[in-house]
């Protein structure tokens, strides 16, 4: 079991992750906020990339932005048009890049596969639906977004 320095550890990889790609493509960090647990599936924003990982830890990582957030990441990226399908490839490639970062911290242990990418509410059906996660929201640019963690620990084989 993780010890809570672990935990934070293992927090301050994502908080790390998402505030690099932020500042990378948009020119500043986002501020997080105060993270909770949730024991529902919260309400997702316009758009929400998923990660699947499997491997030590199991389940999946998303990161859930609202429009405007994404039409100026867009356009921190040099993109004109804007449009739903182009918003949800953004989603799922920063939500891609994000914990494709994080593997580079947790090794080989966590196996990723592509990202997903859903509007709304939409939750993609091949996805496990968590009987916990870590919400970290964060805001930028006078916009709110969060990162979602939903990944249990699996027992190590004997």
């Amino acid at each position: 079991m993780s010890t809570a320095f672990e935990t934070e550890r293992e927090l301050a990889v994502f908080i790390g992750t998402v505030g690099n790609y932020f500042l990378t493509v948009g020119g500043d960090r986002p501020e997080f906020l105060e993270p909770s647990l949730e024991l529902e599936l919260p309400e997702r924003l316009d758009c929400t990339g998923y990660m699947p990982v499997g491997g030590r830890l199991d389940g999946w990582i998303a990161l859930s932005l609202p429009v405007p957030m994404l039409d100026e990441l867009l356009a921190g990226l040099g993109e004109t048009e804007r449009a739903d399908n182009l918003r949800l490839d953004l989603v799922a490639e920063i939500t891609g890049t994000l914990t494709s970062n994080a593997r580079e911290h947790f090794g080989e242990h966590l196996r990723v596969s592509p990202p997903l990418a859903a509007s709304a509410q939409d939750f993609p059906a091949t996805l496990p639906r968590p009987p916990l996660s870590l919400r970290l929201p964060f805001r930028w640019h006078e916009a709110d977004a969060f990162l979602l963690v939903a990944l249990q620990r699996q027992p190590a084989a004997s």
